[in-house]
């Protein structure tokens, strides 16, 4: 039996993709293919199970051959959670975010590329994962970070996952020799254009993310500052709201952005792209914007207004980096 529905072309709106949730749950088990891999409900889907499970499922589809993946919606590959042939148990789905993270763990940032959106069918919610098509001169989709079932070996950072008909399974020498293959096709002129734009996804991404989270911590530090005013703060008082949801969130944020430059600099050796995510980050991490915090119950007006210089200097940092990264992107760099 093969599942009904058009593959021809890929689904990509929210109706077409609804088709594809209706042919799963009309389906029969034996229907699953390279390009369709189903799931049950989970309790969490940011558990170290739900997340590794639905990472190898998104690992797997990005590493399949080209022209194999080709075959069927144009290239596209989908993870469903929650609707099995003949089962609809729905899945509860967290914050986008939340989610996002909890698989990223393992799929990495970047590459593969893939996307996550909630349907409703049946009265009944429904994950679908959308994976775009691998191409000539991909690199290799690894397993990001090691993951250890309640029973059973250790899985390694770095394994290598294949979808087969019907399976994810991880690979052997001739589909990792077809991997190979794979990358090295890159070589031609156009492969180079697919490697370009790979690079330029990464590091919008990777920006992307390095402003967002530092935009955010220093929003969250100007909040803390005016609040300080004729305040000062006792070590209690720092401890009781480092453990509230902004002190936590503003923790996230100054580590999303060590992570970040981290991946930055190994993407990139241009220093004008580094400089300014470097002295933002060294800006956050000084710690000269939480003197005012600690100054006297009057509140010193000079460390106020050094520590509001500080923060618009970071905010001017990432500015100057976001300004860079787009005249690079572009293609109007030199």
């Amino acid at each position: 039996m093969v599942l009904s529905i058009d593959s021809s072309r890929a689904l990509r709106t929210p109706d077409q993709v609804l088709s594809l949730v209706q042919a799963v749950f009309e389906a029969a088990p034996e229907d699953e293919s390279r390009s369709i891999e189903w799931k049950s409900a989970y309790t969490d889907l940011t558990s170290t199970e739900a997340s590794f499970a639905i990472g190898r499922a998104i690992l797997g589809l990005a590493n399949r051959p080209v022209a194999v993946a080709a075959a069927s919606f144009e290239g596209v590959g989908y993870v469903l959670v929650g609707v099995e042939p003949g089962s609809l148990e729905g899945q509860q789905v967290p914050d986008s975010a939340e989610l996002l993270n909890a698989i990223h763990r393992y799929t990495g940032h970047g590459w593969p590329y893939w996307d996550a959106r909630t349907l409703t069918f049946n009265d009944v919610t429904v994950l679908v994962i959308t994976v775009e098509p691998p191409r000539d001169g991909d690199r290799i989709a690894l397993l990001q970070k090691s993951f250890q079932a309640a029973k059973g070996p250790m899985v390694s950072e770095g394994t290598i996952f294949v979808r087969r008909s019907g399976a994810t399974e991880r690979s052997s020498r001739a589909e990792l020799e077809m991997l190979q293959d794979r990358l090295l096709a890159g070589s031609s002129e156009e492969g180079a254009a697919v490697r370009e734009e790979t690079w330029k996804r990464e590091l919008r991404d990777i920006v992307t993310e390095i402003v967002q989270a530092g935009s955010g911590w220093a929003d969250t530090m100007q909040i803390l500052v005016m609040a300080s005013a004729g305040n000062k703060w006792k070590p209690r008082d720092w401890t009781e709201w480092v453990h509230t949801d902004a002190g936590r969130e503003m923790t996230r944020n100054a580590q999303s952005v060590t992570n970040n430059i981290r991946k930055l600099r190994l993407h990139t050796e241009d220093q004008d792209l580094l400089r300014p995510a470097l002295e933002a980050q060294g800006r956050i991490q000084g710690g000269k914007a939480f003197n005012v915090i600690h100054s006297s119950a009057t509140g010193d007006e000079g460390d106020r207004v050094s520590a509001y210089q500080e923060i618009n200097a970071i905010k001017a940092d990432l500015a100057k980096l976001e300004h860079t990264a787009i005249n690079l992107l572009a293609g109007s760099w030199n």
